[in-house]
């Protein structure tokens, strides 16, 4: 699979944290018709080159936008 297309998908979960507060691994699935493995995958991406972006929630099932302090 092409880089373009893992890049749009980072890009995506970036950007829907910031707007919705969330995501989870079936919003990455529906959107791009991905593998469950393949959006766990990318949502380590995103972690990895965002670590400040996210972190689950495991009481919500879902990653959440972390709440920095101003």
């Amino acid at each position: 699979m092409s880089r373009w297309f893992a890049e749009q998908r980072l890009e995506w979960i970036r950007e829907s944290v910031r707007i919705f507060g969330f995501i989870n691994r079936e919003h990455i699935e529906k959107k791009f018709g991905v593998s469950t493995p393949q959006a766990s995958y990318d949502i380590r991406e995103a972690m990895k080159r965002w670590p400040n972006l996210m972190r689950y929630d495991s009481s919500a099932k879902r990653y959440v936008e972390l709440e920095l302090p101003i």
